[in-house]
C-alpha cells in the first residue's frame, strides 16, 4: 500500500462518535507529532506544524506538510493561534509544555517507544487527542498488515547486520531500530557482540572487525558538523565501501512512531537488491 492511498484510508475511517467532527484545532511542536498530526487529524483541524515539516532530511511527510502554517514552539504563539490541542515529544520544553497547560491548551508528550506494540499504544492515544480513534485503530491495523508481510517474506533471515550513524551510533537489543531489523528476520551484530540499548562503536573495532553487512542512515544528510567524524574518516569509508551496505532513509525512523513501518519495509527493499547468500 503507498503513502498516499494509506494516509487516504485512515483519514476515511472514523467511528460513529466522531464522524463528520472536525476535531480540537491542534498544533505540532516536533517533526515526530508532525508525522501523527498529518496522518490523523483533518486538514481543518491543523493550526500549525513544526518549522522543520518541510524539511525532506527529517519529515517522511514534508509534501503533506506544504500549505500549512510553521509556528515556532512558543506558548504565545500557540494561544494566539487559538490551538486546543499540541502534540510535542516527551523531552520537549517542559516549561513551555507546563504553561500551554496553565491556559487550558492540552499538551499530548510523544513518547520514546521501542516495539511496534508500543507505537500501536502512542498512536491511539494521539488519535484520541485529535478526536478520530478510528483513524488511529486504522492506521494500527495498516501497520500490522504491512508488518506481517514483511515478517512472512523475512528478507534478512540468514543474515546479520550491525546499524551505524555517522557518529559511530549504535542500536542493540531493545531499540527500535532492533525491533525494524527483527520484523525482516536480520540478526543484529551489536546484540551478538554483547551490548544493550542505543550504544557505539569506536573505528578501530570497526575496521577491525568489520560486520557482514552493514545497516546506515543519514549518512547522506547536509549536517557537516563534527558528529560526522566516524563515518567521514578513510579508515571507515574504505571499510565501508568493501563491505554490503543497506542506507535507511533517516526521515522513516528520525522517531519511533508508525513511520517506523516505512523505515522496515525501506530496509526490506535494500535486503532484497543484495547478491543472494549463495552466491
Amino acid at each position: 500500500m503507498s503513502r498516499p492511498i494509506l494516509l487516504a484510508a485512515v483519514l476515511l475511517a472514523a467511528t460513529p462518535a466522531v464522524a463528520g467532527a472536525a476535531g480540537p484545532r491542534a498544533a505540532s511542536a516536533t517533526v515526530c507529532g508532525d508525522q501523527y498530526l498529518l496522518a490523523l487529524a483533518d486538514p481543518g483541524q491543523i493550526a500549525a506544524l513544526s518549522p522543520q515539516a518541510g524539511d525532506r532530511w527529517l519529515s517522511l511527510l514534508a509534501d503533506e506538510a506544504a500549505g500549512h502554517p510553521r509556528l515556532r514552539p512558543a506558548a504565545e504563539s500557540y494561544v494566539a493561534a487559538g490551538v486546543e490541542v499540541v502534540l510535542a515529544d516527551a523531552w520537549s520544553d517542559h516549561k513551555t509544555m507546563a504553561l500551554l497547560e496553565r491556559f487550558g491548551i492540552r499538551v499530548v508528550r510523544i513518547p520514546l517507544v521501542e516495539s511496534f506494540g508500543e507505537v500501536e499504544t502512542t498512536t491511539r492515544m494521539v488519535a484520541e487527542a485529535l478526536g478520530h480513534p478510528g483513524r488511529g485503530e486504522a492506521l494500527n491495523a495498516a501497520t500490522r498488515a504491512r508488518l506481517a508481510v514483511l515478517r512472512a517474506q523475512a528478507a534478512g533471515a540468514g543474515r546479520e547486520a550491525l546499524y551505524l550513524r555517522p557518529g559511530g551510533g549504535s542500536a542493540a537489543a531493545g531499540t527500535f531500530v532492533d525491533a525494524v531489523m527483527q520484523a525482516n528476520g536480520l540478526a543484529n551484530r551489536a546484540t551478538a557482540d554483547g551490548r544493550r540499548g542505543w550504544t557505539g562503536y569506536d573505528l578501530e573495532q570497526f575496521v577491525m572487525a568489520p560486520p557482514d553487512l552493514l545497516l546506515t542512515s543519514f549518512f547522506d544528510s547536509p549536517d557537516r558538523s563534527l558528529r560526522r567524524a566516524f563515518g567521514a574518516h578513510p579508515a571507515f569509508t574504505a571499510r565501508a565501501a568493501a563491505t554490503p551496505s543497506v542506507e535507511v532513509p533517516g526521515r522513516t525512523w528520525i522517531c519511533s512512531g508508525w513511520i517506523l513501518v516505512e523505515a522496515a519495509e525501506a530496509l526490506a527493499q535494500g535486503l532484497r537488491r543484495l547478491p543472494a547468500l549463495h552466491e
